[in-house]
């Protein structure tokens, strides 16, 4: 990423480009840092729900022209909501940059939130919520946040509750789209081939009507808690997490030393826990770690799923292969493995417009600027085996949270999960 500039126009829309003259296509994003733990309590799901309302119609197009006019020209238009930003984003040939532009700019300042679109479109985001309650490795996540991250809004679900989906109204929906997305809090990322000075030009004439700030109240922090909760359903396998404290995505080496760890225990198919837990002892089909770091807080947590009668077994041996970690430490070939393989993961990113566009978003949020890859890479390699040690003593000392999902009834309470993992 050496071409990336940063442009802020007169009205506080940051622009952020990312020239790249080797491919046709050009990747145009809006990103929204506000999601669903930017939500009060009774508008839960409202960041969704308005994601789905931006290709609903405005003023000066319809929902069938929205998607007409982007697919007659071969091109993509998506989005996305998650826990701390939304993303709106189009991908097409170079020479329909400014289709793009044109219609991200509209859902974005010009959205109609009609009535009767409002209540078409909730009942397919109710069915949307109604599936992921059938859909025990989503919902898990769900009930796990809730418990990690109790009565703070991270904590809740990104779809929202039935009761608060069907509460959205077309006056909410507005109310909220002006007080946060405003320049101040948007990004217009440009990805792939194109002309820089074009890209401006068609910013300044198209992002005219949004408003320097808005009224959103500032950020709650978010404080990592932990917890035990089990839900008894009716399913063939149980479904479970085990999560702890991670970092938050200030601390950039320690989130390297996270991934490393992460990568090593349960990152893939040659980690510990698949290796001990599903290959030598063959008691799942699916386990894997994971670590995610917001601006303010992360955790990090494991997965999995099998029998009833088999999940003691897999706490067990997972709690071993943690606190050998702890003990022992990452082995030198490990260790080098995972270096190799995220500065592979850092490196083969680049080679998506999505993917690259997705990181400058995620780096103007945290941290207000551009990182250069080879910074990282310096900073990867800055990390020592006791550097890994060190982690993963301080994240597995912290506040456990345990979740599970199905039948519950033989599952080790809280106290046995944590006599598993004493040292």
């Amino acid at each position: 990423m050496k071409d990336v500039k940063f442009t802020k126009l007169n009205n506080g829309l940051t622009v952020i480009t990312d020239y790249n003259p080797s491919i046709e296509s050009v990747f145009c994003g809006v990103w929204a840092s506000v999601g669903s733990r930017c939500e009060e309590n009774d508008l839960n799901g409202i960041s969704h729900f308005l994601e789905h309302m931006a290709f609903k119609g405005t003023t000066t197009k319809s929902y069938t022209d929205i998607a007409e006019i982007i697919e007659d020209i071969g091109g993509d238009i998506n989005a996305y909501t998650s826990k701390d930003h939304t993303f709106y984003y189009t991908k097409t040939l170079k020479e329909y940059l400014e289709v793009s532009v044109d219609i991200l700019s509209d859902i974005i300042q010009n959205s109609i939130f009609d009535e009767n679109e409002t209540n078409k479109e909730r009942n397919v985001i109710l069915q949307e919520y109604y599936s992921s309650l059938d859909t025990p490795d989503d919902i898990i996540y769900d009930y796990y946040s809730e418990t990690a991250y109790p009565d703070q809004a991270l904590g809740r679900a990104i779809l929202g509750s039935d009761e608060t989906i069907r509460s959205i109204t077309p006056s909410m929906l507005k109310s909220y789209i002006n007080a946060n997305y405003c320049a101040d809090k948007l990004y217009f990322i440009v990805s792939g081939n194109f002309d820089y000075d074009n890209v401006l030009k068609l910013a300044e004439k198209y992002f005219n009507h949004l408003v320097p700030a808005g009224s959103c109240p500032a950020l709650v922090p978010a404080k990592y808690v932990g917890g035990y909760f089990k839900k008894n359903k009716d399913l063939e396998q149980i479904h479970f997490m085990l999560g702890f404290e991670a970092t938050n995505s200030q601390d950039r080496r320690e989130v390297f030393c996270e991934n490393i760890l992460n990568n090593t225990l349960g990152g893939g198919m040659s980690s510990r826990l698949f290796q001990e837990v599903r290959e030598k002892q063959n008691l799942v089909y699916t386990i894997y770690s994971s670590i995610t770091n917001y601006v303010d807080t992360g955790h990090f947590y494991i997965y999995t799923s099998t029998e009833p009668e088999k999940l003691n077994s897999v706490i067990d041996a997972t709690a071993k292969e943690i606190i050998k970690f702890c003990n022992e430490g990452i082995t030198e070939q490990e260790f080098n493995r995972a270096k190799v393989g995220y500065k592979s993961s850092l490196l083969m990113s680049l080679e998506s417009a999505t993917a690259r566009a997705r990181i400058l978003g995620r780096q103007m949020q945290h941290f207000g600027h551009h990182i250069p890859f080879e910074d990282s890479v310096k900073l990867v390699d800055s990390i020592t085996m006791d550097d890994i040690k060190r982690t993963a003593n301080k994240i597995f000392s912290s506040n456990i949270t345990a979740v599970a999902l199905g039948n519950c009834d033989d599952v080790y309470d809280m106290d046995t999960i944590k006599s598993r993992l004493s040292k």
